[in-house]
């Protein structure tokens, strides 16, 4: 068999797997992005790293080839994108359900990051995250894991939040009373307004804690090492 027929026999065949090479390389790139934000969180690579690309890249592929490598993708961006879609269109349930989603995920995750860094032991994580309730999460967990509160108001809005995410997975029949639908909305939209800022919050809040402020820096490095 020459070459060529053997290239053809190890080459991705993305018409079979429903992709185009776009898909392909933003797969990839996804991947990359993943990684390294991932390994710099985890205390394994530093920022002095991204000073030399080439010490870099052969630090990555020693990571990559540990026994331990593990990695995951971030959906939370498409979580984003369905809770404004549902609330452009009015569907409130379906919105605070997605946003709701969204800081369940980055919460879990932010915890995960923490604990490895404290070499808390995968199982040990697996079992706080799954055993504490989002209220204790977002309180006495921080405390127990030496981290700063989160403010008393954006605890506020997301009580709030997954209370009303809750009620509505779980239906519990609970009527608003009738009031001005102009009224209505006004306090709609300022509910949003609080929930994107509780957002805003959060991710300066997690910024601030795993990448020590530097995460536009690290995101500025990262791009250098992907697929154009």
């Amino acid at each position: 068999m020459n070459n060529d027929e053997n290239k053809e026999d190890t080459e991705l065949d993305l018409d079979k797997l429903g992709m185009t090479e776009k898909d392909l390389k933003k797969l990839q790139n996804d991947v990359v992005e993943s990684v390294i934000r991932s390994w710099f969180v985890a205390g394994l690579i530093t920022i002095e790293d991204f000073n030399d690309k080439e010490e870099l890249r052969n630090k990555l592929l020693r990571l990559a080839n540990a026994d331990e490598f593990r990695f995951s993708i971030d959906y939370t961006g498409d979580l984003l994108l369905s809770a404004k879609k549902y609330k452009r269109a009015g569907k409130i349930a379906n919105a605070k359900l997605f946003y709701a989603i969204y800081f369940e995920h980055e919460i879990n995750g932010f915890i995960d990051q923490v604990c490895k860094r404290k070499s808390i032991d995968k199982k040990t994580i697996n079992d706080i995250i799954k055993s504490v309730n989002i209220p204790g999460k977002i309180t006495w967990l921080l405390t127990l894991l030496g981290l700063p509160p989160i403010t008393s108001h954006h605890k506020k809005i997301l009580t709030k939040l997954f209370d009303d995410r809750n009620t509505y997975i779980h239906y519990k029949y609970n009527p608003e009373p009738v009031n001005d639908d102009e009224d209505k909305d006004t306090k709609r939209r300022e509910e949003f307004r609080q929930i994107e800022k509780t957002l805003t919050y959060f991710k300066k809040y997690t910024s601030k804690v795993l990448y020590s402020n530097k995460k536009t820096t690290i995101d500025k490095h990262i791009q250098k090492f992907l697929l154009p």
